[in-house]
């Protein structure tokens, strides 16, 4: 066998190598989609909102309905509802951005900072995740789950739906003027 035959087998085992080590490496990148939470949605019967400022809002449901405790003059509004269900509770995250508590500040999901969402059934905490759309990328966010270290990003924008403002989530009730009748 000649020598140029000899580098060129080389070449190849090398590249081979290089190959399948290149390989092994990429597949850690590989993102999947996956819940957010882990929850029957007919298991909650309260839902608490917190923003860093410190404003909240708790939902309650009372049989099939929900109501806004402290705003009893206001409506829910179904839409609200309906797509936080869609949205939130059967939101989905695409990738684990770290695995590192010292970097919970950088995402945003720290105790101080971020959105809080706590989910309740029977006056017991199901789960609580913490919210965060810091950075340039705004259709997506960073989450974590309260008592663990893990933080995600969503597969999509759902920060804009964690609105403690009483007027997001209800209207007024529309007040129909009794029927007048015309007389002739």
């Amino acid at each position: 066998m000649n020598k140029s035959l000899q580098y060129l087998l080389i070449s190849f085992g090398v590249l081979l190598l290089l190959y399948i080590f290149n390989e092994s490496q990429q597949s850690k990148y590989i993102s999947s989609i996956e819940s957010i939470f882990d929850v029957n949605k007919n298991d909650i019967d309260k839902i608490v909102l917190k923003d860093s400022s410190g404003d909240s809002l708790s939902l309650i449901k009372s049989d099939t309905s929900w109501s806004i405790v402290n705003h009893d003059s206001l409506i829910i509004k179904d839409r609200q509802i309906d797509q936080f269900w869609e949205k939130v509770i059967s939101g989905k995250y695409d990738m684990l951005m770290s695995n590192n508590s010292t970097k919970w500040v950088k995402f945003g999901v720290d105790d101080s900072s971020g959105k809080r969402l706590s989910l309740y059934k029977d006056n017991k905490i199901l789960v609580t995740a913490i919210f965060s759309n810091k950075g340039q990328d705004y259709s997506h966010n960073f989450y974590r789950t309260v008592g663990k270290d893990d933080v995600y990003r969503t597969s999509e924008n759902i920060f804009y739906m964690l609105n403690t403002r009483p007027t997001y989530w209800g209207d007024k009730p529309k007040i129909v003027p009794p029927d007048s009748t015309v007389i002739k």
